[in-house]
């Protein structure tokens, strides 16, 4: 192949890849937009779970500890009783 043609050939692959390059470069943007609010998302995502985590062990806490305050009166009622006779 002569000179000309191998500059023919380059210029037309030059000319084909620079559309192509500009598009991977619109895609790797739009890409790195879209892992920005994912990433928002999860940690969104993840505090509310957290918060409702923190939340149901605050109730499971307090429904057991209720239930063993009642446990000890009844047992401080029966011991009174047993002390009163």
């Amino acid at each position: 192949m002569d000179v000309e043609l191998l500059q023919a050939l380059r210029t037309v692959i030059k000319e084909e890849i620079e559309p192509v390059k500009k598009d991977l470069e619109n895609v790797k943007q739009e890409l790195l937009v879209e892992i920005k609010q994912v990433k928002q998302q999860i940690t969104k995502d993840i505090s509310t779970s957290l918060s409702q985590y923190s939340k149901n062990l605050e109730e499971y806490v307090d429904t057991k500890t209720e239930v063993l305050n009642k446990r000890v009166y009844k047992l401080e009622v029966e011991m009174e009783r047993i002390t009163s006779q």
